[in-house]
């Protein structure tokens, strides 16, 4: 999904009046970058099949501005991630997560139908913390191999201006083989996104 995002001509610098802050603003809340969460259909068409509810804060990048303002904006978000902190709670009992890392964000295309809106692309990698069973081999549960996982993910989303926007998300999380049993989950959904 990176050498996608690096491959598009219209990638751009997502600090620019299109997209989120990328960076820290005055006061504290200026560390607080953005909000999303939205609706997550829970490991679709397998075992664990069900409703989840998502919730993410994004902070600022803790890449100072002055250090990567002279970069090509084709490719200057690389080195700008912001942290993110967030949670998938399942409805229906399911494994429930808490994972954390990083995001990268670019705007793919800019005033896509209005001046001041855009496509936008991000891509996630860190960890992730589960509630789930292991070692039981039940119908309607998988066996992550444990509670301490991969988490990696992407987003696309249409930015409607500078502070809000609805974007499609897929994720995954994985041990990645460091344990003997590893049935992956995935989810995907529909999110809503508010920039501070």
């Amino acid at each position: 999904m990176v050498l996608f995002a690096l491959a598009l001509p219209c990638a751009g610098h997502a600090e620019d009046t299109a997209g989120p802050r990328i960076h820290a603003g005055e006061g504290l809340t200026g560390i607080l970058s953005e909000v999303r969460g939205g609706a997550i259909w829970h490991d679709p068409n397998a075992k664990e099949s069900s409703f989840a509810v998502n919730g993410e804060w994004l902070f600022a990048t803790p890449v100072p501005a002055r250090l990567t303002e002279g970069l090509d904006p084709l490719y200057r978000w690389v080195f700008e991630p912001r942290l993110h902190l967030g949670f998938t709670a399942n409805t229906e009992g399911k494994t429930s997560k808490g994972y954390f890392g990083l995001t990268w964000t670019t705007m793919l295309a800019r005033d896509v139908f209005r001046q001041g809106d855009g496509i936008r692309f991000d891509f996630l990698f860190g960890g992730s913390i589960n509630d789930g069973l292991h070692d039981r081999r039940l119908p309607d549960r998988k066996d992550l191999g444990g509670n301490l996982l991969f988490h990696v993910g992407g987003e696309i989303g249409y930015q409607f201006n500078r502070t809000w926007s609805v974007s499609f998300f897929v994720d995954h999380d994985s041990n990645g083989g460091t344990a003997k049993r590893n049935q992956g989950l995935n989810s995907v959904g529909l999110r809503l996104g508010y920039a501070l």
